[in-house]
């Protein structure tokens, strides 16, 4: 024993002294590997150009039964022996059409407790004794009242918290987080009713992205090669191609002359002009350099025919007015 561990103590000192000025942690890890077993190699060392690869173990200790003994395709995962994770309550904790749901209550508190009898004690006014009874009265009466409902409020909430600690799932068989009617469990109904919303959404939206991902058209994918589609003229084809539908897209069969000389003229809308300008100065009124009004108005001008035809109406207007004037003074 005596030269084993003075064999280990020499070789711990050559392995420090190898590895002087190098990290401690370094230093650490080549003294525990050239004198603990536990850190040392299980396979000695191959000399030469060939070697067999084995699994590297430390500390003499071999793989586990478990890994070697046999493959993962022996003993497959069945559907039945699936582990799903779940927030929810333990199913016992559903209900199950018991009679005693939902006879479990615990009564609220009073909203406010009524403590207006202080104010008596304050009351150093003159009063006959008949009087000063009748309000002693009063007060003992507040003063119980007060009591019973602050007894009320505290054992109200050492219930709630006596429940919430040894039912947080529920109380089995009669109330529960699942249950739609319930009142104990309200909060964590609610909670988990969200949350199973919003889990079908992403379900649902998940489903969508999937059936995206893996759809194919039936021409790429070659389904009834060979048999008429019954389609169109290039509508078999994923490609992109041009509107050839008139009424979609009339302007590719206008000729040269209805180009230039269209019987549409497209008008200015004073409405779309002030919601661009609106979003141009961020609805501001002013101007943010020397703030005075920045407001404009927007004013159609009429079509010239509308314009010569109400210049003809008011030169018949004027010529009517002229010839009932002349026509009074001559009677005068």
């Amino acid at each position: 024993m005596a030269g084993a561990s003075s064999q280990a103590a020499s070789v711990g000192g050559l392995a420090l002294g190898a590895s002087r000025g190098a990290h401690p942690t370094m230093r650490l890890d080549s003294f525990l590997k050239s004198t603990d077993p536990g850190y040392q190699h299980a396979e000695a060392p191959t000399q030469g150009d060939r070697f067999i690869r084995k699994m590297a173990t430390y500390g003499q200790i071999r793989p586990s039964v478990s890994f070697v003994s046999e493959a993962r395709v022996i003993r497959p995962v069945k559907e039945c022996g699936a582990m799903d994770m779940s927030i929810l309550p333990h199913p016992l904790m559903d209900p199950k059409g018991d009679p005693r749901e939902g006879t479990f209550e615990i009564p609220p508190p009073p909203e406010e407790v009524d403590d207006s009898f202080i104010k008596m004690y304050q009351n150093h006014s003159l009063m006959l004794p008949s009087e000063r009874y009748k309000e002693h009265l009063k007060m003992k009466a507040g003063e119980q009242k007060w009591r019973e409902e602050r007894d009320a409020v505290f054992r109200y909430r050492k219930r709630m918290t006596v429940l919430e600690r040894k039912h947080p799932e529920g109380i089995l068989g009669i109330d529960g987080p699942t249950h739609p009617d319930t009142l104990l469990y309200k909060d964590r109904y609610q909670h988990l009713a969200a949350q199973a919303e919003r889990k079908a959404n992403i379900a649902e939206n998940r489903f969508a992205n999937l059936h995206a991902q893996n759809y194919s058209d039936d021409a790429v994918a070659m389904r009834s090669y060979g048999t008429d589609p019954g389609l169109e003229r290039s509508k078999d084809i994923c490609i992109q191609r041009k509107c050839i539908d008139p009424e979609q897209h009339p302007f590719r069969f206008l000729d040269t002359h209805a180009r230039l000389f269209p019987k549409y003229s497209p008008t200015w809308d004073p409405e779309r002009a002030a919601a661009l300008r609106s979003h141009d100065v961020r609805d501001r009124q002013h101007n943010i350099i020397n703030g005075a009004r920045n407001e404009l108005t927007y004013e159609v001008a009429l079509p010239w025919e509308e314009v010569q035809q109400q210049a003809v109406q008011r030169r018949v207007a004027e010529a009517a007015k002229t010839a009932t004037r002349s026509m009074s003074s001559h009677e005068i």
